[in-house]
């Protein structure tokens, strides 16, 4: 009965459409009456209170954009080493933009072999409670099971098949104090992550299954977020070899230096903000894509509250891009870093906003 109730103000609108195409007289009255009551039975919009967990892991579909988003670093016990990004973005703005776009990517980093997948589907993900179950592709080539803290990623990149298993290992953290935070440019964020993840499981390359163990990074932000992502970013992940997290957000445009914002979590699980004026980050060098001509920052010198760290990209040419026709989809670099200076460690950057978007490549 739950269901067919969900579905009633659909069936409705379908009569109408129906009748309004029989009798063209009732057409603007038809399109009224379907307005109002899509009005009347779409989810409420705008802010709905702290971050609560497990239950925000679930899909919430009263948030016009949000993601489930997860990086990290894995090694084989034969010594090579990988990344991984598994990401699913679900967008609910208009009454016929209701769709998901799913990406995987595996940075094959002895190999110095970068590859990538991408999926669109044209529903929203189904509505769980206190975790979520996420799937793309025909035969379910990336999938996403899990919440809490203990979570299942499967996903079918070319000739890699990654199926992993990852724990939290400290408590999530809840940046902005996990209330919404409003832009100055506009929009507003929730925001919060599980920045250590104990990771393990199988990675097959080519037809060779390999053991894998190491590190992820959970990040789940939903609300507001369009004119975010117009804006454009730098997003950290670093993990450091003495047990720290440090995640750093800094905006494009004129508006960065009050926007930055960031978190620093100690071996202990304890996590400290940081603001504006706690970091600094310094483009060392830059990166034209052979494949969009894009130009990205390639390097970067970080200093966190008198730490100073380099960041460098282990493998150049980690950009994602639309690979389909019939979408216009977003082109980014999303990739595995080294770590040095203070202490050494790994990092995921994520470079939003350097190319023309939206752009249609393929």
């Amino acid at each position: 009965m739950s269901k067919l109730w969900k579905k009633l103000p659909w069936i409705i609108a379908g009569v109408l459409i129906v009748i309004s195409l029989l009798i063209p007289p009732f057409l603007p009255w038809a399109l009224l009456i379907a307005v109002v009551i899509y009005y009347q039975f779409m989810p409420r919009r705008g802010l709905i209170g702290p971050v609560n967990l497990p239950e925000m892991d679930a899909f919430l579909p009263t948030e016009q954009v949000q993601w489930w988003y997860w990086t990290g670093h894995l090694q084989a016990e034969d010594g090579r080493r990988f990344g991984f990004e598994v990401v699913f973005f679900a967008f609910d703005s208009f009454l016929f933009m209701r769709d998901q776009l799913v990406q995987a990517a595996i940075t094959d980093v002895d190999g110095q072999r970068f590859s990538f997948d991408e999926y669109v589907e044209f529903k929203l993900p189904n509505r769980g409670r206190n975790g979520f179950d996420l799937k793309s592709g025909y035969g379910d080539k990336v999938t996403a099971v899990g919440g809490n803290g203990h979570d299942r990623l499967h996903a079918q990149v070319g000739d890699y098949l990654l199926d992993i298993e990852l724990k939290a290992t400290k408590p999530p953290v809840l940046h902005y104090g996990g209330d919404a935070h409003p832009y100055r440019f506009g929009g507003y964020s929730y925001y919060y992550s599980r920045p250590k993840m104990e990771t393990s499981g199988t990675l097959t390359v080519g037809g060779e299954t390999l053991k894998v163990s190491g590190s992820s990074w959970f990040d789940r932000q939903y609300g507001e977020l369009y004119q975010a992502i117009l804006q454009g970013w730098q997003w950290f992940a670093v993990e450091l070899d003495d047990n720290r997290q440090i995640m750093l957000f800094d905006f494009k445009g004129s508006d960065s230096s009050v926007e930055k914002s960031g978190s620093i979590t100690d071996a202990a699980g304890i996590t400290v903000q940081l603001n504006a004026q706690d970091f600094q980050v310094t483009v060392l060098e830059e990166w034209t894509s052979p494949h969009t001509g894009c130009t990205y920052p390639s390097g970067w010198e970080v200093e966190v509250r008198g730490e100073k760290f380099t960041v460098q990209p282990l493998l150049k040419d980690q950009e994602l891009r639309a690979k389909h026709h019939i979408w216009v989809g977003p082109v980014y670099w999303e990739g595995a870093c080294g770590v040095g200076g203070s202490v050494s460690g790994k990092a995921y950057v994520e470079l939003n906003g350097y190319c023309p978007c939206p752009r249609i490549v393929g």
